[in-house]
């Protein structure tokens, strides 16, 4: 099956449209919880992140099961993004700023990814040091790093929940147009949602968070 032929494409929209729900979808709520132990103090996020390093082939899991299909759905992403014929100049309706929206999005989190993967697996791999709640919480201490975090929830919050409004759409979950209007009212709830819990992990690095 070649990518260009108009069939090929039309699988591998939805192999994208997948993808950005199972398995990418799945690991920022569990990537969200993880840090939500912010909330608890030092001592549960520690624990926390004890449990998950305890995990037998975690790090084979991590790198089968979250980088590679996080580099699949960006990649294939991207791809779409160039093949496609941008017209929201022309058509600046709300479908085509989503569309732009979701792309634009979608790149800004791969390069946010990135960064931090190093800053967290990377880097202390080769300081030879660990990830704890000390190091988080020195860092969102520094308004830039703070800030970078912040946009980088903000832009992983908008294609999940985006994401899984297409999702419904492409693959026949929600056909009219009512059952549509109204699942984009609940994908926006959702993406103010997963923002303002992310940005509450975040606060709890400083001790600043609001109880949920």
């Amino acid at each position: 099956m070649h990518l260009m032929k108009p069939g090929g494409r039309f699988y591998w929209l939805r192999l994208h449209s997948l993808s950005g729900v199972v398995p990418v979808g799945l690991f920022v709520l569990m990537h969200l919880y993880t840090n939500s132990f912010s909330l608890k103090g030092p001592q549960a996020f520690d624990a926390r992140l004890a449990t998950l390093n305890r995990l037998p082939f975690m790090e084979a899991f991590e790198v089968l099961f979250i980088y590679l299909p996080i580099l699949f759905h960006a990649g294939l992403g991207i791809w779409i993004t160039l093949q496609g014929k941008q017209n929201l100049s022309l058509y600046p309706n709300l479908g085509n700023v989503s569309y732009t929206l979701q792309r634009l999005s979608e790149i800004g989190v791969l390069l946010f990814v990135g960064a931090h993967v190093y800053k967290t697996k990377i880097e202390p791999w080769m300081g030879g040091f660990y990830i704890d709640f000390a190091h988080l919480s020195a860092g969102m201490h520094e308004p830039l790093t703070f800030a970078v975090y912040a946009l980088g929830i903000l832009g992983t919050a908008y294609p999940l929940a985006n994401g899984l409004w297409t999702f419904c759409i492409t693959w026949g979950i929600s056909v009219s147009k009512t059952s549509q209007r109204w699942l984009s009212v609940a994908a926006l709830i959702l993406f103010g949602m997963l923002f303002l819990v992310g940005l509450n992990n975040l606060l709890g690095f400083l001790g600043k968070s609001v109880e949920l």
